[in-house]
């Protein structure tokens, strides 16, 4: 793009938005939404504008939205401020701190290369796929998928270089390389924090819905759709890349054996970070259980998942490793600038700027209107349909919007429609929360995907993605309306 169409496209981005608000402030507001959700409304599309555009850093957009706000009369700048307090920015916080201990000490790579040198591979490339693929998406559920799917598109390179495979021949490398992206995408639904729109899920419910989703209950849905979704991956990919190398499956797992040997022994910092990580996993799912069984109020209080990322967090602050052999001094597992390091602060002022978008939707009434008008254009349809039919909408709008932008957006809409045809809520926008995390068919769909496509050099293509992934969702999408169906009521037991 020359310089020229490169400025005036900015010129037109940057005035994308404030127009599209105005344009809507001067039209009557349509039946059923009234003049404040007019409002409420224009702001929406000022900063949806921006954020689709990516004239600005998606945070950026994210701290601009509070002045919009102010500017269209919508929400107070003091109200918006408030976002940050919430507490599952605060969980992410700490989350990302346990992860930077994770990764600091090279836990992560260790547990990658000790998975894919497991004997049962050997000679197998089928059973290489579904190790590879699992071993991904597990870790993504409690890594974020960036660096899970950076690291393990280099593990599949590494292979290929190291059993001479040439980039675009070994189907194997090639499924590899594809499932780093999407099998990092996919993980994430396990649990709460394994990825930022699921956090911002969660948040939306509770504004929308007026109930707050506990660890344990995302993960009992989470986790089921979870496996069964890399399940699928796998299988697909067996289809799409039919992987026929077996001689070169087996030079790979000597290459993995290998670097495991040359990460030595397992450190000190490595197993305070699993111990860590253990911890903080056993208090999300039973510390608030344990404490209401035994009455203990401050103890439910204490529990909670925010609480527990923070405190979990700040106690590598002060977990000794070893004392130093000169100073004398204690070396403690992390220091506060490697905390702070750790911490995506871009990932956490976008995400409050998402939950603020939601809740603005909320106040405004637009969630409703919005849902008022699917059902008019819906009609009839059974209601099984209508839930499929908006995990389909949601997630082919996150293969070219931003996946936090359409969670703002469409899982208020998705709490009108649940209600209206007599579908669990909860557990409705829950399952269209994970789909809308499933950016897996272009690079601007996600960062993991497009870091697995820029990471393959050579090994696979974006092509391979589009298909696939559409594949993929439309799998995706089946098991999620299935677990929802089986396990919905059971998690999430209709309200009243």
């Amino acid at each position: 793009m020359n310089r020229k169409l490169y400025r005036n496209r900015q010129i037109v981005s940057f005035l994308l938005g404030p127009l599209l608000c105005w344009v809507m402030l001067q039209c009557p507001p349509p039946e059923g939404l009234g003049h404040t959700g007019m409002k409420h409304l224009a702001a929406a599309a000022w900063i949806l504008a921006w954020w689709v555009t990516e004239l600005f850093p998606l945070a950026a957009v994210s701290l601009l939205s509070i002045p919009i706000y102010g500017t269209v009369d919508v929400m107070p700048p003091v109200r918006a401020y408030a976002i940050f307090g919430n507490s599952n920015l605060m969980l992410m916080v700490g989350a990302m701190i346990i992860l930077g201990a994770w990764k600091r000490s090279g836990l992560i790579t260790r547990y990658a290369y000790w998975v894919l040198s497991l004997p049962w591979i050997k000679g197998r490339p089928r059973r290489l796929m579904l190790v590879f693929a699992f071993a991904t998406g597990l870790v993504s559920t409690i890594v974020p998928n960036i660096p899970v799917a950076i690291l393990f598109v280099s593990l599949a390179v590494a292979m290929g270089r190291g059993i001479n495979a040439e980039p675009g021949r070994s189907n194997t490398i090639r499924g590899l390389c594809v499932m780093s992206g999407v099998g990092a995408a996919l993980g994430g639904a396990g649990t709460p924090i394994g990825g930022a729109p699921n956090l911002v899920v969660i948040g939306v419910i509770a504004s929308s819905l007026d109930y707050h989703v506990s660890f344990a209950e995302w993960t009992a849905l989470g986790m089921p759709i979870c496996l069964l979704m890399l399940l699928a991956m796998v299988i697909l990919a067996c289809l799409f890349f039919p992987p026929r190398e077996e001689g070169l499956v087996s030079g790979s797992g000597e290459y993995v054996r290998r670097k495991l040997d040359e990460l030595g022994p397992i450190t000190p910092f490595e197993h305070a970070s699993m111990m860590v990580m253990f911890l903080a996993m056993l208090l999300w799912a039973g510390g608030q259980p344990a404490a209401g069984f035994l009455d203990w109020e401050a103890g439910i209080r204490l529990f909670a998942p925010p609480s527990v990322a923070l405190l979990m967090g700040c106690s590598l602050l002060f977990l000794p490793l070893q004392r130093d052999a000169q100073s004398g001094n204690i070396k403690f597992a992390m220091s506060w600038k490697e905390c702070v390091a750790a911490v995506d602060w871009s990932i956490i002022i976008f995400m409050a700027g998402a939950i603020l978008f939601g809740e603005s939707l909320v106040a405004g009434g637009v969630d409703k209107w919005l849902g008022n008008v699917l059902i008019h254009a819906i009609g009839d349809m059974p209601p099984l349909l209508v839930w499929l039919a908006i995990m389909v909408i949601g997630a082919m709008l996150s293969q070219v919007i931003v996946n936090l932008a359409v969670v703002g957006l469409f899982i208020p809409v998705t709490a009108t429609l649940a209600a209206h045809y007599g579908l669990n809520p909860v557990t409705v926008c829950l399952t269209v929360g994970i789909l809308c995390n499933v950016g897996i068919m272009f690079s601007v769909s996600s960062v993991p995907v497009a870091a697995a496509m820029l990471g393959s050099e050579g090994y696979s293509s974006p092509r391979d993605y589009v298909l696939y992934g559409l594949a993929v969702l439309a799998a995706s999408s089946l098991i999620a309306l299935g677990c929802g169906v089986l396990l919905g009521d059971l998690v999430f037991p209709m309200r009243n």
